[in-house]
Order: structure tokens, then C-alpha cells, then sequence
């Protein structure tokens, strides 16, 4: 049975990762439709790059422009070092095209409407868009399922603070989704940080698939790879978002556990995660095959032959 997904992203280059994996995935899911925001860059550019990913990818699905700024409104950061301005480090696409606002005529019903639908979430950036759509219609999403990156236990995020970058971004989103009953599965730092990808399975991979979007994923990644070898060591880069796409096209790969979670939102550990007795609010991802999910990774990306090459 083909899973029917809505994804949110603040396409930089591991959310490009996660769309092409999921958009060639078709065997085991559909994309019906994307919601953009900020985060690795502004959101005008984020639904961009979404489209653009979507669209060499050989997918339809609509795309929406969803909140520019967190709950609380701090600053928004506009140069991510991994990602730089349009958020694919100068292989961002267009915005010619002008795309549907999600607060305009949709609003959090359009989210709600997923919800209720059932269709699976995954939720690639800050839940900003996610808590507005829960304070609208919170019956909507009691006891939804969405698939999120956020939380950094005991791998320590690069945000201030040690939180992963998600969370930091607005921390008063993913709280209130804790709060109101959403029980989403949490994909950590921790679990996407064992799969690593190298420069040379991106390049092999892109000369063995020679498609538009295999070289433009290539090029976005190199600055991406070069600041994952400057924080984290190592020879490539995690690709965060696509472990996380990856947990839906295969999730016999994973192991979640109920968690009962609090997320800092204020002071020096803002946008921390911290597990708390009581319970359960959600679920984290503890295990992953990771030598599995890579192959799935390069193999959704570039077809099954760059996996042999790589």
C-alpha cells in the first residue's frame, strides 16, 4: 500500500535530499502536497527550492508558502553556513512562480485537513506551521502521527546551546505540539547522525544517474559536506532530513520508543529537548540499520546502480 504523505520543509540541501528521496520513491509513496518554512533559508525561497526539487523529480504535488517567522518572532536568521542564502548554496531555484500563501484561503485548515485525512506528516524544519494549525483546530491532530526532526540528547546540536537546529528555531512550536496531543515521532541528531554521505557517493552516484537534478544535489551539497566536515570530522555529511524521509519509505529500518518530552523555552538551553517522567508525548527514533538506510538513500536518489558504484 503506497503511503500518502504532506511534507513541510525549509528546503536547504538534506530537505532537497528528503523530496527527491521521497518524489522517486513512488513505489512506496505519494507526495500530495508541500508547505514551506523558514528556517535553512527564508520561506519565499524555501518553497522555491521545494518546487524546484519536486518538479526534476517528475512530481506534481502543490506547494504552499507557510509562516515566515517563529511564534515568538525572534530574528530570523537569513545565512545558514551549510546551506547559504538560497538555502542550496547558489544552486537555489527560481521564484518566478508565484505560489499559494498556506494562510491565504487553506489557513491551518488545509494542514487539518491532512490531519484528518490521516495523511502522514513529515515535518522537515521549525512546527511553526504545524502549532498555527493546531491552535485553529486542535481536534484535528489529537493523536496524529507526524514524523518530525527535532531533539538532540546525547549528541549535542550545533544551535546555541547544544539544541539542534529545528528546535532552536522555535521552540514555542514544537512545545505546544507536545501539548496538544499530536504524539509525533521524533527523528534526534542522535539516529540522523550515524548515516553519513560522502562527496564521492554523490559524485558517482550523479555521473551514473546524469539527470538535471542528481548534478544540481551534487553541487548544493559540496559546501554542506565541507561545514558537516568542519563541526563534525569525518569525510561527508549527515544527510538529516533524508534519514528521517527514509523512515517512512522503510520503516522496518527503525526502532522508536514512547518519551514523555519538555523543550527549553528560554535561557541558555533554549530549544533543548529533555526526556521527563510521566506520560508518553511522543515517540523517539533510538535505533536505525545504518549501512540500510544509506543504500536506501542513494538508491531512491540515483537508482539503484549508483548504490553498486558508490
Amino acid at each position: 500500500m503506497v503511503l500518502r504523505v504532506h511534507i513541510d520543509t525549509d528546503c536547504g540541501v538534506d530537505d532537497a535530499l528528503a523530496l527527491a528521496l521521497m518524489a522517486r520513491s513512488r513505489q512506496a509513496v505519494e507526495v500530495v502536497s508541500i508547505s514551506a518554512v523558514f528556517g535553512n533559508t527564508y520561506v519565499d525561497q524555501a518553497a522555491a527550492n521545494a518546487r524546484g526539487v519536486l518538479r526534476l523529480a517528475g512530481c506534481g504535488a502543490e506547494v504552499y508558502i507557510g509562516a515566515g517567522a517563529g511564534l515568538a518572532k525572534r530574528r530570523v536568521e537569513r545565512m545558514r553556513p551549510a546551506h547559504g542564502v538560497d538555502g542550496l548554496n547558489g544552486a537555489g531555484f527560481s521564484q518566478r512562480w508565484k505560489l499559494p500563501e498556506l494562510e491565504r484561503g487553506h489557513s491551518a485548515n488545509f494542514l487539518a485537513f491532512a490531519a484528518r485525512r490521516r495523511i502522514t506528516g513529515l515535518f522537515l524544519g521549525p512546527l511553526t506551521n504545524l502549532a498555527k494549525a493546531s491552535l485553529e483546530d486542535p481536534a484535528a491532530f489529537r493523536d496524529w502521527r507526524p514524523t518530525i526532526v527535532a531533539g538532540a540528547f546525547a549528541v549535542e546540536g550545533k544551535a546555541k546551546g547544544g539544541a539542534d537546529f529545528n528546535s532552536w528555531s522555535d521552540p514555542e512550536a514544537l512545545q505546544r505540539t507536545l501539548e496538544a496531543g499530536t504524539m509525533p515521532r521524533l527523528m534526534p541528531l542522535d539516529v540522523t547522525h550515524q548515516v553519513s554521505i560522502t562527496a564521492d557517493d554523490l559524485a558517482k552516484g550523479a555521473v551514473c544517474c546524469g539527470s538535471p537534478l542528481s548534478q544540481r544535489l551534487t553541487k548544493a551539497a559540496q559546501a554542506y559536506i565541507a561545514f558537516h566536515q568542519q563541526v563534525w570530522g569525518g569525510e561527508g555529511c549527515r544527510p538529516h532530513d533524508a534519514v528521517a524521509a527514509a523512515s517512512l519509505v522503510a520503516p522496518e529500518l527503525f526502532t522508536f520508543e514512547p518519551a514523555r518530552l519538555r523543550v527549553i523555552v528560554d535561557g541558555e538551553r533554549l530549544g533543548r529537548v529533555d526526556r521527563i517522567d510521566g506520560a508518553p508525548n511522543a515517540e523517539v527514533c533510538t535505533g536505525v540499520d545504518v549501512a540500510a538506510v544509506k543504500r536506501l538513500i542513494l538508491g531512491g536518489l540515483f537508482g539503484w546502480g549508483a548504490v553498486e558504484a558508490a
